[in-house]
This record gives structure tokens, sequence and C-alpha cells, in this order.
């Protein structure tokens, strides 16, 4: 061997080397890095998650202390640490916009959870005079029709972004782990390859392009499943787990892109006798005579009607008939009827009288979805109030 070649194989070994080592200092660099970037946004998440918890556990105070007004048991001090702890979930609000890097899904449910708890608060201060001094009855109607449906939409948005945030906690724990397993294992092949670049360096660069190809498929699969997920937290937000029927979150998105610009018909049906069902034969025959209801409602009128399921046993109807009253009519009174007609639950015949309201909504309306909801449903408690199993038009 010349001592031409034999330098050139030197310096070919020497710049191999320095190849390796520039190659394993990078690595390691983008390696520490990968790691610290993954812990910043590990860290992030979990102090989001935390406040997102700190807020619903003041909320619950909220709803402890409104339950104690409500049974006669509080006083003016009651309010102001009611406010207090309104001002602790406005501090906490705060820490979270201010330290939260949410995503697009989350700020849409925070935002959601925080006009609820502001709706919530304000109702409070409009009542919470009225619920200190008024009779357990009328304290009880107040919180059932006007802060109940508030609390229970506050705590359930929060509940959502807790889940999205733990959720989004989990997926970059998962991402991080990945790019720094992706990492590692390019460490690993780059060494060997450097070591082996004189008789190996074609079959080397064929498995180092497998190894990509197989991480690449890898990651296309876990996108995916990511997408599989985020799509199917999206339908179940809008859909009532029980009967399968779209939710009030679906009612209100709906409602929105046609209130101020199309003429429609809307309904609202709620059992007069629910409860005691559930108190009588327990709460599975009464889940059962929902679901029995709501596949009747698909059934005869899923084609022709748009069909929600508001609340347990609250649905509404939406008719997008323009010009035919008395059709409608008819039609809105036969899904009361058929929502009060006997249904067999486990060999029992089971019914409810069912209380109802009818508005007729024009282009004109004013575009405020949830005036128009507080309007439909008074008038169904009107209907109720004067003893139910009838329908009320607006």
């Amino acid at each position: 061997m010349g001592d031409q070649q034999i330098k050139r194989i030197s310096r070919f070994y020497t710049m191999a080397a320095i190849l390796v080592i520039v190659f394993i200092a990078i690595n390691m660099i983008v390696e520490n890095f990968v790691y610290v970037r993954s812990r910043n946004i590990y860290e992030n998440n979990t102090a989001s998650v935390q406040t997102m918890t700190e807020i619903k556990d003041k909320l619950a105070s909220v709803n402890e202390r409104v339950m104690l007004m409500v049974a006669g048991m509080a006083d003016e001090d009651t309010l102001v640490q009611i406010n207090a702890d309104f001002g602790d979930i406005e501090a906490l609000r705060n820490e979270y916009i201010s330290g939260s890097s949410m995503n697009a899904m989350e700020n849409r449910r925070f935002l959601q959870a925080n006009y609820a708890i502001q709706a919530y608060h304000r109702k409070l201060d409009s009542v919470g005079q009225q619920l200190i001094t008024a009779s357990f009855d009328t304290a009880h109607s107040i919180f059932k029709q006007e802060l109940d449906p508030l609390r229970k939409c506050a705590m359930e948005m929060l509940d959502a972004t807790i889940e999205l945030g733990t959720e989004k906690k989990a997926t970059d724990v998962h991402n991080g782990s990945l790019i720094h397993g992706v990492a590692q294992m390019i460490l690993i092949i780059g060494t060997l390859i450097g070591v082996g670049v004189i008789y190996l360096v074609g079959r080397a660069q064929v498995n180092d392009a497998i190894a990509m190809q197989l991480k690449q498929e890898e990651l296309d699969e876990t996108s995916d499943r990511l997408e599989a997920s985020r799509q199917k937290l999206l339908d179940s937000a809008h859909t009532n787990i029980l009967t399968g029927m779209r939710n009030r979150y679906a009612l209100e998105k709906y409602l929105s892109g046609i209130v101020g610009k199309k003429q429609f018909y809307i309904s609202v049906y709620d059992m007069d006798h629910f409860r005691q069902i559930n108190d009588q034969y327990g709460y599975e025959y009464g889940d059962e005579y929902l679901i029995s209801v709501s596949d009747r409602l698909k059934t005869r009128y899923g084609d022709s009607v748009e069909l929600f399921n508001i609340y347990g046993d609250e649905f509404c109807a939406i008719f997008m008939d323009e010009n035919n009253d008395m059709k409608i009519k008819t039609i809105a009174e036969q899904i009361r009827q058929s929502i009060a007609s006997n249904t067999q639950v486990a060999g029992m015949m089971l019914s409810s009288g069912v209380s109802a309201s009818l508005y007729h909504v024009l282009p004109s309306e004013r575009a405020d979805v949830g005036a128009l909801l507080r309007k439909i449903d008074s008038a169904m408690h009107a209907a109720k109030n004067d003893g139910g199993n009838r329908m009320y038009y607006v």
C-alpha cells in the first residue's frame, strides 16, 4: 500500500472520526434542548390543569354557599363570601390566561367556561338578596329555574376544559418521549454508521432510510389516532350520551346559525312527572324510559324535524317550514303527545304528562340565542305551572 493511499485512508478515518464526534455533540445538544422544552411544556400544562382545578374547587365552594342560602341557613356574610370566591376565581382565571399556552379547542372551552361562570355570578348578584329572605319553596324555585342550569353549565364547561388540558398534557408527554427516543435512536445509528462507514456505507444508508420510513409511518399513525380522538371528543361534546341526540350545546350552535337569518318555529317539551318515575322505579328505569322516548321521536320525526335532547327529560324541536302555521302547530302537538304516550319499560307501562311551548321566530328576530331560549323556557314553565300537560304558544 503506497504512502499516498495510506495518507488518504488516514485522512478519511480522521474526517470520519471528526464527523462522528461532531454528530454526537450536535445530537446531545438537540436532545438536551428537546428534554428542556418537553419539561417546560409539561410543567406549564400541569400548572394550567391545577389552576383550572382550583377554579372548579372555588366554584364548588360557591355552590355550597348557594345551597345554604336556598335552605335558609345563610345571611349577608354568605353573599360576601360568595363574592370573595368569585374574586379568587377571577384571579385564577387571569393566572391561567397569562401562564397557559392553550390550543384553539382549549381556548374555546375556556372561554365558554368563563362566560358560564360570569353568567352564574351575575345571576347570583341579582337574586342573592331574594334567596336569603325568601321562603324555602320560593328560593328552591329560583334555584332550579334560574341558578341550577347556569351552575351545571359552568361545571360542565370547567370539566371539559380540565379534560382537554389533561389530554394535552398526556399528548405532549407522549410527543416529547417520542422525539427523545428518535434522537437517541439517531445517535445510536449515527455512531454505528461512523464506525462502520468504510465497509458498510451503502448498507448503513439503506438501513437508516428504512428506519426513518418506519418512524415516519409511526408518526403518521399517531397523528391519525390523535385526529380521531379529537373528532370523537368534538362529537361527544355536542351529543347526549344517554339518548344519542344532540344536546343543548349543539342546539345553541345550530340556533346561532339561523337566528336573525331565517324564519322557523321552535318548541320545547318537558316531562311533568319524570322525577316521580325515577323516585318510584329507580334511575335505570328512568334512563330506559328516556331512551325509548328519544328513539320513538327519532323514528317518527327525525327525517323532517331538527330534534335535540337539551337535558335529561327536556327535548326541543325546530321546524324550518316557513308558511304553514297550522301544520306546524299540529306536528308540535303530535310530538308532545308522542313524548307523553305510554312507553313499555321492562314489562311496565310508564307515561308522563308533558308541558310545552311553541314560538314562531321571524328573520327580524334579534340574534340573541340565550334570550330566545329563555323566552321559550318561560312559556313552557308557564304551561307547567298552569297544570301541565299542555302547550302554550308564544
